[in-house]
């Protein structure tokens, strides 16, 4: 009989090699074999490289396709033909290697379970085809993709563990079938009337009868583990970055669909024809055995597959990304005086739990709360501090006492005139111990807080009513940061109707004495603002509404802004917002938001090798963040801790410099030196570099991999989810290094170094200083910086503490995030606030720009005037 199968397969090899169908499929699995075998030998590039030497197209997205590089580069400027080579090579040689296992695992148990049925072992048959059963219930994809997630982010091994020990139950079922079948076939009893035991039966006859059905569903199977490594990839939990898969090109290629259709197109190309190639294969091979000795495959149809291949190549050969469309309106001359009336409509990521300014801390609640409630004080457009409710500060020779004198024209939204008893209830209001506000703790210098924080005084000692219209508010220590604080809206006078202290779960709605009161809140719906009549400044605020849109996808965003259903967005994604600065017609509609954020590399100063000074030293010396304005537009490379967007840290000078000569004589000093033309030497482990996956930090960390690896430090990479990021790197002895981020609580210098690399910041499971750096010096700067009131004075003490983190290194910075914002041109007076997000105090509805685009389009009545409509006003 084995003679007899091995007649049988080369006679169906022949067939194969004589129809057409299958003679495709196999040039096409030749040939996918032969690029990944071949691919990278040829190929000049490395796939994990990056060259910026390139610049960006016109559109933003990565360079395309050049002699130097055939089919582009990706979004890390890496030679996207390179990457497909050597992804090729992993994902078909995960492949097949998942394959031989499922096939091992499925015919180990099909053979069994086929072997014991109908005998005393039977109760072994049912068993094994019970776990057949539920694994051959859930699709093959659902499964591997739950395992995935389950095991998290793994190496090759696991995914190919995963995929070989998920993909076996289709094997099983059918060599059950088959070994059922040759063991009631008459030379199976002759066997074993001869005395042959099962082993023997099982390897002599029943395999080598069953080696055709195994040959049909193990060249099938390969297609679908390609898929499956794909969908894995796809989903980022196969294998890690920087490693190429083309499920991972594929994920990592989604942003450019619309401005780079061919760097989706390569990868899910490669893909597809795999699948089919295989497949069609597979198909025939399967037709081959089944069919009678000599006789022909059935006639080849029409290849409707390969000519939807052929279809799409061709259309991403001849398709552009569509423009951007242009504005609703030519800009406006600039000497028109504000109008009052019109709808400001707006839009925003996320949802909007709370307006409660006790409560309120993410950044859309920041927004808004500017809108409805007014400060004491607040930031002038140069970033100054200077008062708002307040008429007038006075504050006390040592700094410890602030004297309010309130305006007298204030008028809350609920009608009742602001009091100086109104900002004392308010203040006790927030810091109350029954009102779970996040950042009470901010104001721990008021004097009394503690005990009123505590419950064990009725009323905050520090805040005094002097006067109808005076209130004092008396620190325990001089606090520079103070009137800061009082910007935010923890600190904002609040309704009397508003009570005395916050139910979390109850809320009330919010009333305060901004510009705007709320008019309507939908859960999960927009948030509609409405013009306070009664506002303390005359004529303001223009707009008669805002809309407020909450939980708008960015592409929802973009094709509602363009239509004119939104006036302004800051939400855009990278690449839409390239099309927007790449359009002539845009240009003075847009511009950046100063960033009050940080991200930088931290090295654990208690573990090795950054333990050692010098290595530290040579990480910021190695590290160039520049490259890191060309992937994204919005990041701004930056060398000290402070950014730009933070009052205070202006002037500064810049701090840590790129220079790799410098990083490999540090290197050196540490005892490891490393030799970049022959690769030797440097740190001999590699780092774990933790970073949240599937981000541009992630990104990030790919290109600081490269570079470290100049000065001979090996990174690897560890992704996680935020929480797992979270936990890791505020755990002590726990990661040696990774991306470290911070945004500032409120705009001041102080509240970047204290939380992040101060010795007070340190903890065993909880610490916010990743880097557990004590330095006893930055300390003492910190602590007299905390209580210096002379801006220049301290302005030298936060040099100085720059100075020591540049020297020091257990951070270095990388960049700043910047927000991308744009607007309709009759959107008047407004711009980016250097502090104070999307501030819309002074904005206008230019209702003239408007109907002249009507007239000039020479739109219908209907369509001229419902848009109109929603945005006049009363002159």
């Amino acid at each position: 009989m084995l003679g007899g199968q091995t007649v049988k397969l080369r006679e169906a090899a022949r067939t194969l090699l004589r129809s057409p169908a299958p003679r495709s499929g196999l040039i096409l699995v030749l040939g996918l074999v032969g690029f990944s075998i071949l691919g990278p030998l040829v190929i000049p590039h490395d796939p994990n490289t990056s060259d910026f030497s390139l610049t960006r197209d016109a559109l933003g997205a990565p360079p395309g396709p050049s002699r130097a590089h055939l089919l582009g580069t990706d979004a890390l400027y890496r030679d996207v033909l390179a990457r497909l080579a050597h992804g090729g090579r992993l994902s078909l040689g995960i492949a097949a290697l998942a394959t031989l296992i499922a096939t091992l695992v499925g015919t180990l148990v099909g053979v069994t379970a086929g072997y014991a049925a109908r005998t005393r072992a039977a109760a072994l048959d049912v068993a094994l085809m019970r776990i057949v059963d539920v694994l051959l219930a859930l699709p093959f994809l659902l499964v591997v993709t739950a395992i995935g997630a389950f095991v998290g982010r793994s190496d090759t091994l696991t995914v190919l563990c995963v995929l070989g020990l998920s993909g076996w139950g289709g094997f099983a079922r059918v060599l059950r079938a088959k070994t059922m079948q040759i063991r009631g076939l008459s030379f199976i009893t002759a066997a074993r009337a001869l005395g042959a035991g099962h082993v023997r039966i099982v390897l002599r006859h029943v395999l080598p009868n069953a080696a055709s059905s195994i040959a049909v569903l193990a060249t099938t199977s390969i297609g679908q583990m390609m898929l499956a490594e794909a969908v894995l990839g796809y989903l980022s939990l196969g294998v890690p970055p920087p490693e190429a898969t083309w499920g991972r090109m594929l994920h990592e290629a989604e942003p450019f669909v619309g401005t780079r259709l061919g760097l989706v197109a390569a990868p899910a190309i490669a893909i597809l024809l795999s699948v089919l190639a295989f497949g069609r294969v597979g198909e025939a091979l399967r037709e081959a055995l089944e069919a009678p000795s000599g006789q022909p495959l059935s006639k080849s149809r029409l290849p409707a597959d390969l000519l939807l291949v052929a279809a799409a190549l061709l259309l991403v050969a001849v398709i552009r990304p569509a423009p951007v469309a242009p504005p609703l309106a030519a800009s406006p001359p600039p000497d028109r005086l504000p109008i009052r009336g019109g709808t400001l409509r707006i839009a925003t990521l996320v949802n909007v739990r709370t307006l409660d300014p006790a409560l309120a801390y993410d950044e859309a609640a920041t927004a808004l709360t500017d809108l409805v409630f007014a400060r004491l004080v607040t930031f002038a457009e140069d970033g100054r501090v200077v008062p708002e409710l307040a008429r007038d500060i006075q504050i006390s020779s040592d700094g410890r006492t602030y004297t309010f004198f309130l305006r007298d024209n204030v008028v809350f939204h609920d009608g009742a005139p602001l009091r100086a008893a109104d900002v004392a209830r308010s203040l006790e209001r927030t810091l109350h111990p029954r009102t779970p506000c996040p950042a009470a703790s901010h104001y721990a210098s008021i004097l009394g807080f503690s005990a009123f924080h505590a419950g064990k005084t009725p009323r905050l000692e520090g805040v005094r009513v002097t006067g109808d219209l005076t209130v004092e508010i008396t620190l325990e220590r001089s606090d520079p940061t103070f009137l800061p604080l009082l910007t935010l809206a923890f600190a904002a006078p609040v309704c009397p109707s508003s009570g005395t202290t916050v139910d979390a779960a109850r809320p009330p709605p919010p009333c305060g004495a901004g510009p705007f009161r709320l008019a309507s809140w939908e859960p999960e719906g927009p948030i509609r603002l409405a013009r306070h009549a009664a506002y303390f400044e005359p004529g303001k605020p223009y707009l008669d509404a805002i809309e407020w849109h909450t939980s708008e996808r960015s592409t929802t965003q973009r094709f509602k802004f363009e239509r004119g259903a939104l006036d302004y967005t800051r939400d855009l994604g990278s690449q839409d917002a390239a099309l927007y600065r790449a359009s002539p017609a845009w240009a003075g509609q847009h511009a950046f938001s100063p960033s009050r954020a940080t991200n930088a590399i931290f090295m654990n100063t208690e573990l090795p090798p950054f333990d050692v000074r010098a290595v530290r030293r040579a990480v910021a010396l190695a590290i160039d963040p520049s490259v890191l304005e060309k992937v994204r537009g919005e990041a701004r490379a930056t060398s000290r801790v402070l950014p730009e967007g933070i009052p205070g840290a202006e002037g500064l000078p810049s701090m840590r410099r790129h220079d790799l000569a410098a990083a490999l004589e540090e290197m050196r000093h540490a005892g490891y030196p490393f030799d970049p033309a022959t690769g030797r030497g440097g740190y001999p482990h590699p780092v774990d570099y933790l970073a949240p996956a599937d981000t541009f930090e992630q990104q990030a960390a790919e290109i600081f991999a490269q570079q470290l690896a100049r000065i001979g430090i090996r990174v690897r990479l560890r992704l996680t989810s935020y929480a797992t990021y979270l936990a890791e790197a505020s755990r002590r002895r726990t990661t040696p290094m990774g991306w470290a981020g911070w945004k500032a609580d409120f705009p001041d210098p102080g509240n970047f170094f204290e939380p992040t690399l101060s010795s007070r910041a340190i903890d065993d499971e909880h610490s916010q200083n990743y880097a557990f750096f004590a330095h006893e010096e930055l300390d003492r700067v910190l602590a007299a910086a905390s209580s210096e009131r002379d801006p220049e004075a301290r302005r030298r003490l936060f040099l100085r503490a720059e100075e020591i983190v540049r020297d020091e290194a257990p951070w270095a910075p990388t960049y700043s995030p910047r927000v991308f914002e744009i607007w309709q041109p009759y959107l008047r007076g407004y711009a980016p606030h250097p502090i104070v997000p999307q501030r819309f105090r002074d904005a206008w509805i230019d209702a003239t720009a408007l109907a002249e685009r009507h007239a000039r389009v020479k739109l219908g009545p209907a369509s001229l005037l419902l848009p109109f409509a929603s945005r006049r006003g009363r002159p």
